[in-house]
């Protein structure tokens, strides 16, 4: 099974594809000064939530992207039922070759959760720095290593994560500031991981699945993920948002 189809499996149903709880979305909308003049681009959107959150709560107006068929579909009816399909769009398409109109600007650009499109947190930058107008910012949500001291056998399956340290010197580097962080907190992480089980345990349980030739394929990935966050991955890894402007 390809990675999106077990993504679709596990994630799919959840309505943040992260340790994001709503009220901590709708606060990053408030403190980044979000409201009915401002546009936003949120690349790997997933089901929408987010956006939909903002549109709701601030009236911003905006554009999705997401590569996953499945999702967009999520997302589209999502919009539609906050009554907000007149001010925000959703787009099928691979963020990574999403090619912007000559104006295509943006008062913020944001990608929770999608470092992965670039291939890390200062590729994320360098894109969306390409999306927003002169004053506008950017919102990042991305994993970072709690510890400086991480077990090797679990720091080497992860290379691509940094310290907030890194996170913050490669933001200055690029010239940017780091404005604000918010971070998931333990029972956040422990909501998303666990629903995403959850998720796995149903999908593995419909008797139409038991002789899907993918069956072992989400049973290896269950575990797998199940293993990694309780030995080590809830002590040693966080993710949060991180509020990025330019240096003016």
């Amino acid at each position: 099974m390809e990675f999106r189809e077990i993504v679709s499996v596990s994630q799919g149903p959840l309505s943040i594809m992260n340790p994001l709880s709503l009220e901590k979305a709708v606060y990053m909308g408030e403190i980044a000064g979000m409201s009915e003049d401002t546009s936003v681009i949120d690349f790997g959107c997933g089901n929408g939530t987010v956006l939909g959150v903002w549109g709701d709560n601030f009236g911003i107006s905006g554009v999705g992207i997401e590569i996953r068929e499945d999702a967009c579909r999520t997302a589209v009816m999502t919009i539609e039922e906050l009554g907000l399909s007149d001010k925000i769009s959703i787009f099928f398409a691979n963020a990574s070759e999403y090619e912007k109109e000559e104006a295509e600007l943006y008062d913020f650009a944001s990608a929770l959760g999608s470092s992965q499109i670039w291939g890390g947190f200062e590729e994320t930058l360098d894109a969306l720095s390409g999306f927003i107008k002169e004053t506008g910012s950017i919102i990042i949500g991305e994993r970072y290593w709690k510890k400086d001291a991480v077990a090797p056998e679990f720091c080497r399956q992860w290379s691509e994560i940094l310290t907030e340290y890194e996170i913050l010197q490669i933001i200055r580097n690029t010239g940017f500031e780091l404005k604000s962080v918010i971070r998931a907190s333990d029972d956040d992480w422990d909501i998303y991981e666990s629903a995403i089980w959850r998720n796995c345990q149903e999908w593995l349980s419909d008797e139409e699945n038991l002789k899907n030739p993918d069956y072992e394929d989400v049973l290896n990935y269950f575990r797998r993920i199940q293993e990694e966050y309780l030995a080590y991955g809830r002590e040693y890894i966080g993710w949060a948002m991180y509020l990025i402007s330019p240096l003016q």
